[in-house]
């Protein structure tokens, strides 16, 4: 089932939006306009549930609207160059996949190529198939 994260888009008084999530504080972004802000919000809010996903740790509890507009209200008081006379806009954000279940699969390799794989998977300390799950994602 898909996760949603509440963006909370704060007018910039430059012009544009600063982005943050309520329940994810590392993901925070920007973007001259709503449609370059809501594509930075989706980049910042991957890369930051892949950084959840590495590490093994629970994804936050996301929000309901009535908590992001309550703390929304808070952190603006305490951030300096936003435009007060702008509305706080709201969006939800689909969340990436972070399903890490091991899947099995079946591919030809030259047993050459295999022995040298085995060989550097074992002097990086790793099993065969997360040395070329790494090699493959450039990780």
């Amino acid at each position: 089932m898909k996760s949603y994260y509440i963006a909370v888009l704060f007018p910039a008084s430059e012009g544009g939006y600063v982005v943050m999530f309520p329940d994810i504080s590392e993901a925070a972004t920007q973007g001259d306009d709503i449609e370059e802000a809501l594509e930075m919000a989706a980049d910042v809010l991957g890369i930051s549930i892949d950084e959840y996903a590495k590490a093994r740790q629970a994804l936050p509890k996301p929000s309901t609207l009535a908590q992001a507009t309550v703390w929304a209200a808070e952190k603006q008081k305490e951030m300096r160059g936003i435009d007060r006379s702008r509305e706080i806009l709201y969006q939800m954000v689909a969340a990436p996949e972070t399903d890490d279940t091991p899947v099995r699969v079946t591919i030809s390799i030259p047993k050459r190529d295999l022995a040298k794989i085995d060989e550097r998977a074992r002097r990086a300390g790793l099993p065969r198939s997360k040395f070329l799950a790494r090699a493959a994602l450039g990780a």
